[in-house]
């Protein structure tokens, strides 16, 4: 255990090397889902007051956000990113945080206040920049 404490890069290392011998990117995502469920769990238990009642309350939107947006869609991350060059992953990535403020905005209401906006339109504008700049410069070179 404490190995993998001291030496985080070794974990990248041995998750590569599975990945590029068994090529069971899911299976490797899975199990890290589990994984960090069972230690999220167990750190819960230990620091946290849990009322049934509350939980049973919320017992839909917990489970979308660990099921579907936590377990599922980094699953399916982890797929799509093997059938992609690392720009475009990149771009996508880099708007992750622009598609969840449209989304709490359209589907939970959620109202967006000035640091918001700014902080949606400068990951906009960097990554058209990004993407336009080399499209430019070789029209005009």
């Amino acid at each position: 255990m404490f190995f993998f404490i001291i030496y985080p890069p070794k974990i990248i290392d041995l998750a590569y090397n599975f990945i590029t011998k068994y090529n069971l990117p899911l299976t490797l995502g899975a199990a890290q889902t589990l994984i960090v469920a069972i230690f999220s769990f167990i750190i819960g238990i230990i620091y946290e007051e849990f009322i049934l009642s509350n939980i049973l309350m919320e017992i839909y939107s917990i489970l979308y956000a660990g099921i579907l947006s936590g377990g599922f869609a980094f699953v399916l991350q982890i797929y799509a990113q093997r059938n992609i060059t690392p720009a475009p992953a990149a771009i996508i990535f880099s708007l992750e945080g622009v598609f969840a403020t449209i989304a709490a905005w359209f589907i939970l209401n959620q109202i967006l206040d000035v640091n918001n906006l700014l902080g949606c339109f400068f990951i906009l504008c960097g990554v058209l920049l990004s993407q336009l700049l080399p499209l430019i410069k070789k029209k005009y070179t």
